[in-house]
């Protein structure tokens, strides 16, 4: 039973601090840029939301959701419930 436990544990910590992390990497990256000003041929402009590390945030975040669940099923397998 407290092996079970802390499969559960560890699986969702890691699975939150990597929704965290991801969050971190992407939304607070975006806000940051926000102020950030770069001169165009058309003169002054944003920059773009979508970058490398939006990206990467995002794809941390969607791992972070899924990571716990698919980690529990792996160690799971094959053990009668």
């Amino acid at each position: 039973m407290w092996q079970k436990i802390k499969t559960y544990f560890w699986a969702h910590l890691i699975g939150l601090l990597m929704i965290s992390g991801g969050w971190l990497l992407s939304i607070v990256n975006v806000g940051l840029d926000r102020g950030v000003y770069g001169i165009n041929a058309n003169g002054i402009a944003q920059r773009a939301i979508f970058t490398t590390p939006t990206v990467v945030g995002w794809i941390l975040i969607i791992l972070g959701a899924y990571f716990p669940e698919i980690w529990i099923a792996i160690k799971n397998r094959g053990q009668k419930s």
